[in-house]
Formats: structure tokens, C-alpha cells, sequence
């Protein structure tokens, strides 16, 4: 009897084991899917071998934060603008498996740092990517950016050519008018305190060194994307890195804009992604990272 007891015993603990377990890899799937893959991104980073390195570094007046993965050819993975590193997470566990990836907060965003007074720019933003590769002793790089990032990277390869091998844009555009400001909730003309910005406010408070500064660094943010960039067709032409031109079919950025910067740069390549917006990286990776990993071979 004592022995059925005991039998009985070790089934229910058995029960309740697999019941728990069931309960944690649910609950793991569901916050998985309602982050867009960020909280298994960050599982991912847990596997040893996966991150190098976690860390600030001091780059032009400002404490930059930046993360690495892998190991091989340099690749500079770029977010898009008000958002932060984890946002590119798909494109970076891809290439992580044979690149040596660095993912940096873009000035002001996330856990980097902001200058009181100083505006935000593209070419900033640049010169701190160039000072990183310099900081990392990496001589060139590819480059792959979304949005804002692509923007930063269209400049590093005008600017400091040498420093760019590919380059990879999503929904980037060369000019302010590119823009279609149509959806005023998170446009160059909305407000810091607008429900659109919820999920990035809510972020950016949880990690920035003054989550107090949203409304300044928001600010700074209209102010660039009301008059930035703003290259010409001419700059374009100047580019000599091979270039893979990205955009969602129904993207922010308007289709005229991104066929006629793909047009003006030498020998780039253009894909339109069918049924998709701006936040195909994040949403619809599977429609864009094998893109971008094909052309970095």
C-alpha cells in the first residue's frame, strides 16, 4: 500500500511537472508572438556563442550602446528611426550564423545617449557608425538598414565610401518628400503623447538613461524627419557600393520615390514586396531576410 501510495504520488507530481511545463512554453509562445519575436530573440542571445558583446562605448560627446553577434564579414545592422536594436532581430540571428554582426542604438534612441540642445541628423548618426567601425578597428563594412537606418547608411556610403561594402535599404528614403505623412499618429506632425507611439514609448522609457527625455528625443525626431535627408539624384549617382534597394509594396515611403533612388544609383537593385508595408522586416521577415542574405554571399 505504501508503495501504490507512493506511485500514485510520483503520477501527480509527474502531472503537474508536465502541466507547468505546458503553462511556460505557452505563456514563452504567446509573449513571443504579441513582441514580434523579441522575446525569443532574446532567448536566442542566451546560447553561448550567439552575443560577444552587451556594452557602451563613448562616441562623438555621447555613450552609444551597441551589441555583437557571430563571427565573420563585418555587417552593420541598422533600426529604423525611434526604434531600437531588437527591432532588427531577424536579420540579425540570420546573419549572425556566418557574419560578425554589430547592432548599435542609434543616438538617442534606446539605451544610447542624447546631447542636451543638439539636433538629430542622418550624418550625425553616420559619423557615430564610422566612429564605432573605427572603435572595433573594422575597416569596411556591409550595411544593412531599415528605414531611418537605410538612411544613415545611403549617407555613410556617399560620405565614406571606403568604410561601405553592401548595402541593404528597406523602406529608406534620400529625400524629405519621399514620405507619405498620411497616418499623423506616428508621422513627422504627431505628438509624443499620441497613442500610436504607445509600444515605442513604453520601450524607450523601460531601457533610455533618461526615460524622462521621450518628449525631447520625440522633438528632435520630428524636426529631423520634417527636413532630412535631403540628397540629390546626384549624390545617388556617386554611390559606389552595390546597393539592394527594398521597399513594401504598400510602404510609407512613396513608390515613385524608391524606384527613382534605386534608378539613380549605379547598378543597384530594386524589390518591391508584394502585399507588404514599411514593417515587413519585423512583421514579414520571411518575405525580406533570405533577400538580404543572398546578397551579402
Amino acid at each position: 500500500m505504501v508503495v501504490d501510495r507512493e506511485n500514485v504520488i510520483m503520477k501527480k507530481l509527474f502531472v503537474v511537472l508536465g502541466i507547468l511545463l505546458a503553462v511556460g512554453v505557452g505563456a514563452f509562445v504567446y509573449l513571443d508572438r504579441s513582441s514580434n519575436g523579441i522575446v525569443g530573440f532574446y532567448a536566442w542571445k542566451l546560447v553561448p556563442g550567439h552575443t560577444v558583446t552587451e556594452t557602451h562605448a563613448d562616441i562623438n560627446g555621447i555613450s552609444l550602446y551597441y551589441e555583437t553577434y557571430g563571427a565573420g564579414r563585418p555587417v552593420l545592422v541598422l533600426h529604423g528611426g525611434s526604434a531600437f536594436l531588437e527591432t532588427m532581430h531577424n536579420q540579425i540571428t540570420a546573419l549572425a550564423e556566418d557574419h560578425f554582426v554589430i547592432a548599435p542604438d542609434s543616438r538617442a534612441h534606446g539605451r544610447s545617449g542624447d546631447v542636451d540642445g543638439a539636433p538629430l541628423s542622418y550624418a550625425q548618426m553616420a559619423d557615430d557608425m564610422v566612429a564605432l567601425m573605427d572603435l572595433l578597428e573594422i575597416e569596411q563594412a556591409d550595411i544593412v538598414g531599415w528605414s531611418d537606418g537605410g538612411n544613415i547608411g545611403l549617407d555613410m556610403a556617399i560620405r565614406y565610401p571606403a568604410r561601405v561594402g553592401r548595402l541593404v535599404t528597406y523602406g529608406s528614403n534620400f529625400h524629405a518628400d519621399g514620405v507619405d505623412n498620411g497616418d499623423i499618429g506616428t508621422g513627422a506632425i504627431s505628438s509624443p503623447d499620441d497613442p500610436g507611439w504607445e509600444t515605442v514609448r513604453s520601450f524607450y522609457q523601460s531601457v533610455a538613461p533618461d526615460p524622462d527625455h521621450w518628449p525631447v528625443f520625440h522633438g528632435k525626431l520630428m524636426a529631423m524627419w520634417a527636413g532630412q535627408p535631403n540628397f540629390t539624384t546626384d549624390d545617388l549617382a556617386g554611390i559606389s557600393s552595390p546597393v539592394l534597394v527594398m521597399a513594401g509594396e504598400f510602404d510609407s515611403i512613396f513608390d515613385a520615390h524608391t524606384r527613382t533612388m534605386a534608378a539613380a544609383i549605379p547598378g543597384s537593385s530594386l524589390l518591391i514586396v508584394e502585399g507588404e508595408n514599411h514593417y515587413a522586416p519585423l512583421m514579414a521577415p520571411e518575405k525580406v531576410t533570405p533577400h538580404i542574405v543572398d546578397f551579402l554571399q
